[in-house]
């Protein structure tokens, strides 16, 4: 008589069984009851006992790209990352300037090269001097370039300048771009400064990325962080 059943504890069976000759486990036997997922998503219950792929990473930061050094430069480029593949994006950003009391502007890329003339750039911003709690404003219109601070400082144990930068629509066509701007810093005396506000460009350029550099002299150190962010 054949057998349908085989004990393997009583068996004596040891080592592993090629995959090939086991069925897809179950999800009552402790598995999933799948054997198959889709790409970049997530197994997830589903109310059931059964589970399936679903995308439970929606709203992520998708990183796009990244820029860091520790030896002067003058401008640092960050650019070819703002697509067509996500609506708003997230830069995060640190520089240590080589001399005090300097300032740190951004200039916009789009397809054709640097905008740097037209004076299409705004920005405004405001907060507090951490040394007195006074307020302190950095603000300009109609410029050829954003300025994301100004008065820095150059301790070499702290780095000038942080902040993040999160941008609104940047591929819209005919639409301007608005970016949010947070942003803490060591002014000229070593004091704390925080910043927020808003960064405006007055044009409709299709943007795909920008360069940093210090006003008057070099970037000592940076570091720089690009995500997307994905909506589902």
């Amino acid at each position: 008589m054949a057998l349908s059943k085989i004990d393997l504890d009583k068996a004596g069976v040891t080592g592993t069984l090629p995959t090939s000759n086991l069925d897809t486990v179950g999800v009552a036997q402790g598995g999933t009851g799948i054997t198959s997922g889709t790409t970049d998503q997530f197994l997830k219950f589903t109310g059931t006992t059964t589970l399936a792929s679903a995308a439970d990473n929606a709203g992520a930061l998708v990183p796009v790209a990244q820029s860091s050094g520790t030896s002067g430069t003058a401008n640092v480029v960050v650019n070819g990352w703002i697509t067509d593949t996500y609506e708003n994006y997230v830069t995060d950003y640190y520089f240590n300037v080589a001399t005090s009391n300097e300032a740190i502007s951004m200039t916009l890329y789009d397809a054709s090269g640097n905008i740097s003339s037209g004076n299409e750039y705004n920005w405004s911003h405001i907060g507090i001097d951490g040394s007195d709690g006074s307020t302190e404003t950095l603000y300009n219109s109609s410029q050829n370039a954003f300025r994301l601070c100004h008065g820095a400082n150059n301790d070499s144990a702290r780095l000038s300048v942080t902040g993040r930068l999160i941008w609104l629509h940047p591929r819209l066509s005919g639409k301007r771009t608005t970016i949010l701007h947070s942003m803490r810093q060591l002014n000229s005396s070593a004091y704390v400064w925080t910043f927020n506000g808003a960064l405006e460009f007055k044009a409709s350029n299709a943007l795909t990325g920008f360069y940093c550099n210090s006003t008057s002299g070099n970037i000592d150190t940076w570091g720089i962080r690009c995500y997307g962010i994905k909506d589902s």
